[in-house]
């Protein structure tokens, strides 16, 4: 898969975005606050991926998702470890917000470490209840991965 950054007419991939962020109304408020980055395979876009900047020290996972027909190809886990890469001398941790039934998916993509929840989300921000399976989206849960190992008061 080939990774490019895009830098404009990020509105060109909302129906992708769309994918793992269901209503237009909210992707707008952050698309354009952050960088994006597509995976390609045979010069087709097959996924994005969506950060911005929470403060100096931590960004967050906005958006990620895989066009439904290459899903489980791995698209998602590599878009994933770029940006891990990419960001690792620039910010501390990398946080994500997710439902209830994908917890499983981020942790296993090394966000192992639980930050906050944020009760009620989907019901406060969305117009319409939002699903994720069977399973009606209430609460945003948010894990962190570490990008910067730091070792306070030690020397190597």
């Amino acid at each position: 898969m080939k990774i490019e950054k895009v830098e404009s007419n990020k509105e060109k991939y909302m129906n992708l975005l769309l994918e793992a962020d269901p209503e237009a109304e909210v992707v707008k408020q952050y698309i354009n606050k952050g960088d994006m980055y597509i995976g390609k395979e045979d010069e087709k876009v097959v996924c994005e991926i969506l950060i911005t900047k929470v403060n100096n020290e931590e960004c967050e996972l906005k958006n990620i998702a895989t066009l439904q027909k290459c899903r489980g190809k791995g698209y998602a886990k590599e878009l994933i470890k770029y940006v891990f890469e990419k960001y690792k001398n620039q910010y501390k941790r990398m946080i994500v917000g997710t439902t209830e039934n994908m917890i499983p998916f981020y942790v296993l993509n090394g966000f192992t470490k639980y930050h906050h929840t944020v009760k009620n989300f989907f019901i406060d921000n969305y117009s319409e209840k939002i699903y994720d399976g069977d399973l009606q989206c209430i609460d945003m849960y948010y894990y962190y991965k570490e990008l910067k190992n730091e070792i306070k008061g030690e020397e190597l």
